[in-house]
This record gives C-alpha cells, sequence and structure tokens, in this order.
C-alpha cells in the first residue's frame, strides 16, 4: 500500500455484531479497484458481544486493515483515538451498522488526488427500517463552493448536517482538532470549526455513504444528559460561526426550545437557551428568506407564549432520528 495512502477509513464499532458483517462486506465492495489506495482502521469501543472478533477476521483477509480494541465507553474519545492511528492524506468515518455503496471509492480516490480539496462533502444517503434504499452509485459529481455557502447549507441543516460519517477530510485539518469528550453531539460540537479551517471546499450531488436509522440508534433515548450535551454542541456551534450567521443560529435554539424546553431541568441551562433567544432580532429574522416558514412560525408562537424555560417533565419520549 502506498504510502501514505489516500483515505483513512476510520471504522467505529460498540456492540454491532447484528449490523457489522454487512457493514465490512460493504466496504470492501466499495474499496474495489483501489484497495492500495485505502486504509482501514477499526476501532472496537468496549464491546461485550462479538464484534471484535469480527473486526479480527476482517484484517486478517485484509492487510490493508488494522484493528484495536479500546475500553473508552466514550464516541468522542473513540474518534480522537482513531483519527491518532490514521495516516492516509483524507479521513471519512463510518458506523459500525451503516454500509458503503459498492465501487464508489474508485472514483472518489481519483478526485481527492487529483483536486486535492480540503474537503469532499455530500448528504448521506438515510436508509429507514422496513423501508427500500439507494442500491447503485451513480457517479461522482461535484461542485465547488465556498465556505460561507457551506456554512449556510449546514445550518439550514438538509442538504448537510453535524456528520463526520461519510465525508472525506484532509488529515492535517482533523488533526489539528480534537472532539469532545462526549458519549452523543460530538460530531455536532466540532464540525463548525472544520468547515472554519477549511477554505477549498467540494460537494458532491451522492454520498457513498448508507446511514441506517434505526429506533435503537445511540441519540434516540431522550435524557437530560443528551439534551445537555446538545445544548454545549449548539453553544460551541454559535461561539464558532459568530454573528454573521445570527438568523441561522437562532433556527438551531428555537429547534431546542421548540422540542425539548419541558425536559431542559438544569436552571443554568435553561438560562442559557433563554439568552440565545433573547438574542433574535425580531424583524431582522422574520425578514430572512433563508430561514424556513416553519421556524418563522415556531418563533412568534415561543413569543407569544411570553414564558421563560421554567416548566420541568419527566422523559415520556424519545429524540427524533
Amino acid at each position: 500500500m502506498a504510502s501514505p495512502c489516500t483515505i483513512s477509513v476510520l471504522l467505529t464499532a460498540h456492540n454491532c455484531e447484528k449490523y457489522i458483517s454487512g457493514t465490512l462486506e460493504s466496504l470492501n465492495r466499495a474499496c474495489d479497484g483501489v484497495q492500495d489506495d485505502v486504509e482501514i482502521i477499526l476501532v472496537n469501543d468496549a464491546s461485550s458481544d462479538s464484534t471484535s472478533q469480527y473486526l479480527h477476521a476482517f484484517c486478517e483477509d485484509n492487510p490493508q486493515a488494522k484493528v484495536f480494541d479500546v475500553a473508552f465507553q466514550n464516541i468522542g474519545q473513540v474518534r480522537n483515538f482513531g483519527v491518532s492511528q490514521c495516516s492516509g492524506k483524507y479521513i471519512t468515518m463510518l458506523d459500525g451498522d451503516d454500509q458503503l455503496l459498492s465501487h464508489s471509492f474508485a472514483e472518489i480516490v481519483t478526485h481527492l488526488n487529483k483536486e486535492q480539496p480540503d474537503l469532499l462533502l455530500a448528504p448521506l444517503n438515510e436508509v429507514y427500517e422496513n423501508k427500500s434504499r439507494p442500491e447503485k452509485w451513480h457517479g461522482l459529481k461535484v461542485s465547488s463552493l465556498t465556505q460561507h455557502q457551506v456554512i449556510e447549507k449546514f445550518l439550514i441543516h438538509r442538504e448537510l448536517q453535524a456528520h463526520f460519517i461519510g465525508q472525506f477530510i484532509k488529515r492535517d485539518i482533523l488533526a489539528q482538532q480534537a472532539f469532545p469528550e462526549f458519549s452523543c453531539y460530538e460530531d455536532a460540537y466540532l464540525f463548525p470549526s472544520i468547515l472554519i479551517a477549511s477554505d477549498n471546499i467540494h460537494f458532491a450531488e451522492q454520498s457513498p455513504y448508507l446511514y441506517f436509522k434505526r429506533k435503537s440508534s445511540l441519540s434516540t433515548a431522550l435524557n437530560a444528559e443528551k439534551i445537555s450535551l446538545l445544548i454545549k454542541a449548539t453553544e460551541r456551534m454559535d461561539e464558532v460561526l459568530g454573528e454573521r450567521y445570527r438568523n441561522l443560529l437562532s433556527c438551531h435554539w428555537i429547534n431546542i426550545t421548540h422540542k425539548y424546553q419541558p425536559f431542559i431541568n438544569d436552571e443554568h441551562e435553561q438560562q442559557i437557551v433563554n439568552n440565545f433567544i433573547q438574542k433574535i432580532s425580531f424583524f431582522s429574522f422574520l425578514g430572512d428568506t433563508k430561514v424556513r416558514a416553519s421556524f418563522k412560525k415556531k418563533y412568534i408562537k415561543i413569543k407569544l407564549n411570553k414564558k421563560p424555560l421554567t416548566k420541568k417533565r419527566k422523559f415520556k419520549k424519545e429524540l427524533p432520528l
């Protein structure tokens, strides 16, 4: 394998024995024809099932793969460890229960070597349980976007969300950052910093990534810790991106208020969310054509309610995927 290789695939897994064989098979198919250009870093974090055995067996048959067993029990720490083991020019991430489209990496390797963007981003293919999924790779169709355009896409949160899975990031850029030691929302915390650190950004119409939206997902069950981490991640996003994007940032605070207000029990966190809601400029926000009408309606509802975040409620529902 050439050194450095073009892509390091960082696969992280925890108790994924039900899905990991399909994930690994899809990874092999995605790399068809460019195995020498792709390094595979497998990290098993404290699995109590047979996940580790699957990963070690894969390594025996794939010389470009390395496997590590760790016991962080924390996805932020796992990602930081995994990044430190990567040697490729670019890093992309793969969760142990997702998959990649067959024969997708050949064009991506060629594009990255030729164009050398800081980032190659794409909207993920979301796959819901018991529903059909895209089966074929239709080719790499890429456009070049400014940093400002990409940040707006990210904040509008339709084509681009705060995921490192399925994105291709220059290792030199990612290695200068660090994921927070969060159990979830570590991506949302760090992603804005990666955008700010990147200038030459390419955006693809189709992603090679199949993102399975399962009810058992780590981010599904609602609890106080996860809401707290979401608030911290949103606060960091606001800090990094700043006033230029105030109206689009406000949509994220409105979303937290609208969905999770009754479940924020910490008074300090209540005050943080209230302060960001109060910072919204009424006429600027409502007049901004980039803000979706649904957020304007939610904001008006919040203003009409005029109640600060104080109500407490027990957890009886789940976070949407």
